[in-house]
């Protein structure tokens, strides 16, 4: 049930941003002139991207950007662009 609430709640808000004509989430923009194999938004709006960057998935990057597409550092890579445009086309939930 807490789940199924945070979900609503993350739904919820992504859609009043949408209606109000606000960006819901950013775009991933390309590292190392790779896209990103996966894109979700968390429940506190929070945009992750993930791209390949070696043979192991645990050799990924992760790029975490916040809701204006500014980067959160700290919990991305040094490979990540500071800003990135937004969009509110593809906002998947994580």
């Amino acid at each position: 049930m807490k789940t199924f609430l945070t979900l609503l709640a993350a739904i919820t808000s992504l859609s009043a941003y949408t209606l109000v004509g606000v960006h819901a989430c950013p775009v991933c923009p390309h590292v190392n002139d790779q896209s990103a194999k996966a894109k979700c938004v968390s429940s506190d709006l929070k945009t992750s991207c993930t791209y390949n960057h070696g043979i192991h998935a645990s050799q990924d990057l992760t790029c975490i950007y916040g809701l204006r597409g500014s980067l959160i550092a700290g919990s991305s890579s040094p490979s990540c662009p500071k800003t990135t445009l937004t969009t509110s086309t593809y906002c998947p939930l994580c």
